[in-house]
């Protein structure tokens, strides 16, 4: 574990509208990215305005680079200095880009020639060579985000904020800015504490990842605990991890257990419906299975070469199933499987063409325990 630019202990901020958010405990690493990630009105937004000192806990404590910072004796002058921030909305000055970019550094009367690097390397990442002269009004979208953020890490804070930095720029420069605010994240050891909504971004940038959902911390750890190992159901279903099964365990022995399966409208448990996962839950122990659907591969049934089929699922939980739907879900397909619970798998338009896959064809649906993730119902 690395030092802790930021801790959040017992923090709470009451609202008319009745929402609390309330976070026992929080921290941030230096350098890493900590990314907050939940549904809409969840309360990153305003765990980042508490953060940036924009509002004042109820209680609790804030603590920054060392310091207490939620008290109402602080100087959130020298606080501030330490830390920039980027929102949804770049709120840029009409003035020329070049200007906007230096604008904090003209506030704080430092002279360019001391941040000259830092320039240089940020407008070349940032892609905003041509663009120094112009008008922010008369850039994109994205052209603008980018121009709000070179703003803010030219000031080499020790931390920085991101509240959805690119929710609203189109899918194809957030792609591309994605990937140069990644890069630049990592070259210059920023801290940084980045909030969205989408789980993909969270995949792509996040070191550790903490899901909020209605004001409180469902889980926190590490990108893969987080995504491989939820926790309990909303995060499972948050993260992506679509097949999400009741079961109990019936068989433990050295980490490894056996379960057996509900069916899909039956309350009984099936006693054909067995699968092995890495648990050491004890018998009886209601549980829930939940399988990424990357995770489950898909074999034909009717592959001429038996030897060859048997051969690649030996290792694998399988479950025989009839294909109920194909759907688009961007470069990949998305197939349900009806085996007697129902299951989701993803595969390439090309993997489905080579299996002869289609509604209605039998098929099976193969896993290995190491894949598959046990938590308490």
């Amino acid at each position: 574990m690395g030092s802790k630019i930021l801790e959040i202990i017992k923090l709470v901020k009451k609202y008319e509208s009745g929402f609390v958010l309330k976070i026992d405990y929080m921290h941030a690493e230096e350098n890493k990215i900590l990314v907050l990630i939940g549904p809409n009105g969840s309360g990153k937004s305003t765990l980042i305005r508490l953060i940036n000192l924009l509002e004042k806990p109820d209680s609790g404590n804030i603590i920054f680079d060392g310091k207490q910072i939620s008290g109402s004796d602080i100087d959130k002058v020298s606080i501030r200095k330490k830390i920039s921030a980027v929102f949804q909305e770049p709120l840029l000055f009409r003035t020329s880009v070049y200007n906007n970019i230096l604008l904090g550094l003209s506030i704080r009367r430092q002279k360019l020639s001391d941040f000259k690097d830092s320039f240089d390397f940020l407008i070349k990442k940032l892609k905003l060579q041509k663009l120094l002269n112009r008008n922010p009004r008369s850039l994109s979208g994205g052209e603008q985000q980018r121009v709000a953020l070179a703003r803010a890490l030219i000031l080499n804070p020790k931390l920085l904020l991101l509240d959805e930095p690119l929710a609203n720029i189109d899918q194809i420069s957030r792609e591309e800015l994605r990937a140069d605010l990644f890069d630049i994240l990592k070259n210059m050891g920023r801290s940084t504490i980045y909030v969205t909504h989408d789980r993909n971004e969270a995949m792509i940038l996040a070191d550790d990842i903490a899901v909020i959902n209605e004001g409180r911390i469902e889980q926190y750890g590490s990108k893969n605990e987080v995504f491989r190992k939820p926790e309990n159901e909303f995060v499972a279903k948050f993260v992506g991890a679509e097949n999400l099964l009741e079961g109990k365990i019936i068989e433990s022995s050295n980490n490894v257990c056996k379960v057996k399966i509900k069916k899909k409208k039956d309350e009984h448990l099936d006693n054909n419906l067995i699968i092995s996962a890495i648990s050491n839950y004890l018998p009886e122990t209601r549980v829930m299975i939940a399988i990424r659907p990357e995770d489950i591969a898909l074999y034909n049934i009717e592959m001429q070469n038996i030897e060859i089929r048997n051969e690649l699922i030996t290792d694998k939980n399988t479950f025989h199933g009839i294909i109920t739907d194909i759907q688009d879900s961007g470069i990949f397909k998305k197939i349900e499987i009806d085996c007697g619970f129902k299951i989701i798998s993803y595969d390439t338009p090309n993997s489905i063409e080579r299996l002869g896959l289609f509604i209605g064809k039998k098929i099976i649906a193969g896993v290995k325990a190491d894949s598959i993730h046990l938590f308490k119902k």
